[in-house]
This record gives C-alpha cells, structure tokens and sequence, in this order.
C-alpha cells in the first residue's frame, strides 16, 4: 500500500499545478513577427482589510459603508497621455526601446465595511498600443541562419517589466482629479475620517505600495524560466489590425503564474500589521502571484538583450528541433508522462475493485451461522439433497413437502409450518 501511495504522489508531482485565483498583475500580450502595433493589457489588483473587532473609531467610520468609485479615460484625455509618457520612461529604465502611440484605462475601487471588518479592493487596466517592439528583423527563408526557419528575429520584452512608483493623477468628471497608483490616496479622498485614523500608523505605510508595478513578473520568475508551449497551427482572431485576419501561424506562448514541477511555488504576498489609535486594529493585503502570458509568433526561445529580458523567434519551425511544451519538454516526454499517469489510474482501479470483492465475501457473522435459504427446486437439484427418499421401508423421512407453497415441513407435523395446509396422505 505505501509503494502504491508513492506511486500516485510521485504522478501527480509530475503533472499536479495549483491555478492561482486573480492575480496581483494580470499580463497577456501577443507580438506578431511583422513589427505591427499591439496592445497589451495590464491589469493589477490588491485587495485590503481593515479589521476592527473591538470596534472603536474604524468601527463608527467604516460599518455600513458600501461605496464603488468607477471610470474610464483614454489618450485624449490629457492625464491619460502623461501617464503614457512616465509609463515610456519607466519602460526605456528597464532597456526597452519600445513606443507608446495611444492607451485606454479602466479605474475600479469598491469598498464594502461591516460590524468588524472593511474590505477595499482596488482594480486598474491599462491597455497602451505599443510599437518599436522588433530589434532585429530576421528573414522567413533560409539565409545561414536555423535550417528551415530563416535568421531569427529578435523582440524586446523588457517593457513588459516596468516599475511606475510615482503618483498618477488622471482628470475625471465624476470625482475631479483621482489619484490611482497608491491605495492610501483613495481613502484620502473619499473616506477623509478613515485617512485620520490611520495617519501615521503602520497601517499608512502599507498603503503607501503603489499598485502600477508589473516588474513582480519578472521578479517572482526570469523569462527563461517560464512555461512555454509552440503551437505549429495558432489561429489569430479579432486581429484585422496585424493584418492576419484569422490566419493560422505558428506561435510559442509563454506563461508565468501558476506552481508547477518546472517552476516551482508561486507564493501569496500577505502583509499584515497591528497598529492601535483609541482601540487595536489589524491591516492585511492579499497580492496573489502574479500572472503573465506572451503569444510570440513563430519558434520563439527566451534571449537577453545587453542583460534585459528578449525573444528570439524564426518564422517557421526549425528542422531538427521537436516541438517543446512547458518547461520546454519534448512532446514524447509529455505523452510518456500522460501514459504512466494512465497506467497508475488503471492499477489504482484495478486493485480497488479486486479488494471490494474480497470484502464482499469475507463477511464475519460472529457466533451466530446462518443457513442459506433455498427454493425446494433447487434444494431437489443439489448435490446434497435434504430429503433422502430411504429404499428400506423401516426408515422414517426426516420432513415432508407442502406442494401448496414449497415449504419443507418436520415429519412429526401434520400442516405446513408456513401456510398452514394439510399433510397429503
């Protein structure tokens, strides 16, 4: 039995993940091997709790509470370009030499307070249209370069890793000028008797973090050690910009975020602190890992650029190079690996159902024997009948058949002991 449980743990080191939930930095991109603007979508979550369980100040502030601050801006607004502009620099302070032309955002922050707990969750997309990605352009033929694939075309990726640890104020209608990048200015704003409360406490300082911050991608994992599966037949939809138009191409995705054997745990960043005014108090945030995902047209490979974070990529498969999934093993190991987790369910199975059986038989009755009832047909057709019909005339048959319901009654009675009828003569 502990050979078998090895087994199974042993299959599922092999193949177990744990899927985060939502992520602190939330990453998906896709880079076409032409150069063509793309938009990326950055999103970041924090989720904060303020815990008040012997009520006080934070109690009477927050308790019933039930807020939702809400907006949308593009390029046109002109906070919204000056967040571009500090996103460029932030980007160009990584190595990258990547353009910003044009970007939207979303702002969401809700805040929800009841008799002895306040959540805040904090939510922000940002979705900037990025050019000047490509160094180097390669060629899609066979020029001394891979065989088959061409010379590779090498992509930036260090913008991906940007830290924006600044104040970001953007104009809106409905609330004026909004700070976004730090939780504490929200409370600032739209709870003022909060902000009092905790003004100077180790509470203030967590929610100095700024929340615009994807470098945690790269931090929490190097980009040559993420996940990355090519796929020879890739159909880009919804992609009339790239000039694809639902074309299938082949296309290496890379991905970050989620534990595996290859990667190994992605762990929640938690913090938490005391902190007393008129009563005690307690702040934690939850920022899960973070998660990320590059569609990199052709057969791509992580590279470096002068120390920053690149892809190489050749248009078409390379002969003599097998198709890789994550953790860049081969197909044949994956499938290998599928098969041996087959096999172990199989046995699994197997040696279940073969020890149910023998339980089913080997039923302890105790003291007490029970006889198995039988039908008087088959009691007639047993090898060892009950009733032996004796060829000396002198021999006393030991009970009688009631012909009404099958019934064997004793000799010394004259009426069936189970309905009741009389004894044929």
């Amino acid at each position: 039995m502990r050979m078998l449980f090895s087994l199974v743990l042993a299959g599922l080191a092999l193949f177990g993940t744990i899927s985060p939930a939502l992520a602190t930095t939330d990453f998906n991109a896709y880079l076409p091997i032409n150069g063509a603007l793309v938009t990326p979508n950055f999103k970041f979550t924090r989720v904060v709790y303020l815990d008040y369980p012997q009520g006080g100040k934070l109690k009477n502030a927050l308790d019933g509470v039930n807020m939702t601050i809400s907006f949308s801006s593009y390029s046109n607004n002109p906070s919204v370009r000056d967040l571009m502009n500090s996103m460029g620099q932030a980007m160009s302070s990584e190595g990258s030499s990547v353009q910003l032309t044009n970007m939207s955002l979303n702002y969401l922050a809700q805040i929800s307070g009841g008799p002895t707990e306040a959540s805040i969750t904090y939510l922000i997309s940002i979705a900037p249209t990025i050019g000047n990605y490509v160094l180097y352009h390669g060629t899609t033929t066979n020029v001394g370069g891979i065989m088959g694939g061409g010379t590779p075309f090498i992509m930036d990726a260090a913008w991906a890793g940007f830290n924006l640890n600044q104040p970001v104020k953007i104009s809106t209608q409905q609330y004026g000028d909004f700070e976004i990048n730090y939780p504490i200015n929200l409370i600032q704003k739209e709870l003022p008797t909060v902000y009092d409360i905790i003004k100077g406490t180790q509470a203030e300082k967590i929610l100095e973090q700024n929340l615009i911050n994807p470098s945690v991608l790269y931090q929490q994992q190097p980009l040559d050690k993420w996940d990355h599966l090519f796929d020879p037949s890739y159909v880009v939809s919804d992609s009339n910009s790239l000039n694809y138009k639902g074309t299938k191409v082949a296309v290496t995705t890379f991905s970050t975020g989620v534990s595996s054997l290859q990667s190994g745990a992605m762990n929640v960043n938690q913090q938490d602190a005391d902190f007393t005014v008129d009563e005690s108090y307690h702040i934690r945030t939850i920022d899960q890992p973070a998660s990320g995902t590059f569609d990199v047209e052709g057969q791509a490979q992580a590279y470096n650029v002068k120390g920053a974070p690149a892809f190489t990529t050749t248009a078409a498969a390379a002969a003599g190079v097998s198709n890789t999934t994550a953790g860049g093993m081969s197909n044949m190991i994956t499938y290998g690996m599928a098969g041996g987790a087959g096999g172990i369910a199989v046995f699994i199975f197997l040696w279940s159902n073969k020890k149910m059986k023998t339980k089913v038989y080997e039923v302890d009755t105790g003291p007490l024997q029970y006889e198995t009832r039988q039908h008087w047909a088959d009691q007639i057709t047993s090898k060892t009948p009950i009733a032996q019909v004796s060829s000396t005339p002198s021999q006393e048959q030991p009970d009688w058949l009631c012909f009404k319901c099958g019934f064997y009654t004793l000799n010394s009675q004259d009426h069936c002991s189970n309905c009741g009828a009389a004894r044929p003569r």
